[in-house]
């Protein structure tokens, strides 16, 4: 994205082939390997990074007030995603551009962007399908692959049974984000990335929401906003509360992983752990608890599979216990006061706001259509049988009410392709992020379902090859054997070391 400078890209070419991260390695998972000489990385600045993040401060103020400027900025990142896709040089370019319209997605939405509703999603599907077509050497694997064709026949039962237009929306409505996942993981296997890389993606990602917080501030500060025991609008800039929350968590967790860089500069991490708290605090401010829950459990997540040794334990433990004290001592207080003790008795609130309700309503219409399910987007009227006429929050049990069998499986490949991800990472690192960033998935799709392209791209993310090993370190030749085949090609025998000349002994002779 402007302002955030690209690392330098190697690549590997064949005769008439265009460039791309690397060749893909035969392998199952489809991690490209690394291009040759990757040469030593240099540190991102910190002055970079500081100035795009904050001069999204005045950008979303503009559009606040001029949602002209909104449009204008969607097509323009769309504009800017497609230029890139079709270059064809560097695939991180088109990453950081669909993690900038991931977030910039609800941004659009809360000032009145003459875009329409799933604008983000379909974004980031055009720019992704567009840079695999053009590098010409994308592998298609299986599981995403056979995830979205077994959501294909419930669309049939839309078809059949309601008028073109509404089913055209149901069918945009509930499969654009399975869609969106797909492709970002489809994507994001045929790639491999640089933990600078890694960085700059996330970086993308954080600008747009900082400046959803600029949003959020001036509501704030420009009315008098009451406080009470459900989620509040006014607080979460004039726009719905649980996916402000949810935006604003996974900023929370992004920045989280930016510090797991050990080549971050000091001046980033002072930066970003500033920026933690004040996801955090506007998260908590909506009085949507859910944002602040899905960053907690994809944190300790993430935290857990990075303590490799005692030192990186204590390490984390020093980070998380500094969060812990001013967050507890400090902060809390302070906004308890602010909202007249509404927080505590909020978060002190444990009901799940109608969601179990709905959960086992899907389930009761599953159990009536138990192999094809009821038909893509036609739960939602079912469901007022059961509870009342909502729409889905939890995208595991709409795929069983609306899909069936079929959305069963779909939903045990999903789970296949998480832990996948994470196995194949080669690093603690690489898993520790691989398993954040699949936690916080399944915790949005959990409370919100899939009403934004935030799940499906970092669910995407999860499955993208983090390059592993020092830059410019130099891998070392092994021989291996010039013939032969099967397993003693694969598995050379071992030679001992020669000695020198035996001499025979006389009494054995």
């Amino acid at each position: 994205m402007p302002g955030v400078p690209d690392s330098v890209n190697h690549t590997a070419t064949k005769p008439g082939r265009e460039p791309i991260n690397g060749p893909l390695s035969p392998r199952p998972g489809f991690r490209p390997i690394a291009g040759s000489k990757p040469g030593k990385a240099r540190p991102v600045s910190w002055i970079l990074v500081a100035t795009f993040i904050f001069a999204h401060l005045p950008l979303a103020l503009a559009m606040k007030f001029v949602p002209t400027l909104a449009t204008v900025h969607a097509l323009l990142a769309l504009a800017v995603g497609m230029v890139w896709a079709l270059n064809g040089r560097s695939m991180a370019r088109v990453a950081y551009v669909g993690a900038y319209i991931t977030g910039s997605e609800v941004m659009w939405r809360a000032v009145g962007a003459s875009v329409f509703w799933e604008f983000g999603k379909y974004a980031c599907i055009l720019i992704f399908v567009a840079a695999l077509m053009r590098s010409r050497r994308f592998k298609l694997p299986m599981l995403p692959t056979v995830f979205f064709l077994l959501l294909i026949p419930a669309t049939l039962l839309t078809v059949f049974q309601v008028n073109f237009s509404d089913a055209k929306e149901m069918i945009s409505f509930n499969l654009s984000g399975p869609l969106a996942l797909a492709v970002s993981v489809v994507f994001f296997m045929n790639m491999q990335m640089t933990g600078r890389q890694l960085v700059k993606t996330l970086i993308a990602y954080i600008a747009p929401v900082a400046g959803m917080v600029a949003i959020i501030v001036l509501g704030l500060a420009s009315s008098d906003v009451k406080f009470g025991r459900q989620s509040n609008e006014a607080a979460s800039g004039g726009f719905g509360a649980n996916q402000v929350s949810a935006l604003l968590g996974m900023a929370c967790v992004a920045a989280f992983l930016c510090l797991l860089d050990t080549n971050l500069r000091w001046q980033l991490k002072v930066l970003f752990f500033g920026l933690i708290l004040e996801f955090a605090v506007q998260s908590a401010l909506t009085f949507s608890r859910a944002g602040l829950y899905y960053t907690a459990v994809s944190i300790a997540v993430g935290a857990l599979l990075s303590m490799k040794n005692l030192r990186s334990a204590f390490q984390m433990s020093l980070i998380l216990g500094a969060f812990f004290l001013v967050a507890n001592y400090v902060i809390y207080p302070r906004l308890d006061d602010f909202t007249g003790g509404a927080l505590s008795a909020r978060f002190e609130n444990t009901r799940l706001s109608g969601r179990a309700e709905i959960m086992d309503a899907d389930l009761k219409i599953m159990a009536e259509h138990p192999i094809f399910g009821i038909g893509v987007g036609q739960a939602k009227s079912e469901r007022a049988r059961f509870f009342k006429g909502f729409a889905s929050h939890t995208e595991f049990t709409r795929l069983l009410s609306e899909h069936g069998l079929f959305g069963c499986v779909a939903l045990v490949l999903l789970v296949t392709m998480a832990i996948k991800n994470v196995l194949a990472a080669p690093t603690s690192r690489g898993r520790a992020v691989a398993a954040t960033l699949a936690t916080y998935s399944f915790c949005f799709m959990t409370g919100n379902g899939m009403r934004m392209v935030l799940p499906s791209f970092i669910f995407g993310l999860a499955a993208v090859g983090l390059a592993s090993g020092k830059p410019g370190a130099k891998k070392k030749k092994t021989a291996t054997p010039p013939t032969g085949t099967g397993r003693s090609q694969r598995f050379p025998r071992r030679v001992k070391p020669s000695l020198g000349p035996v001499t025979p002994n006389p009494a054995t002779s």
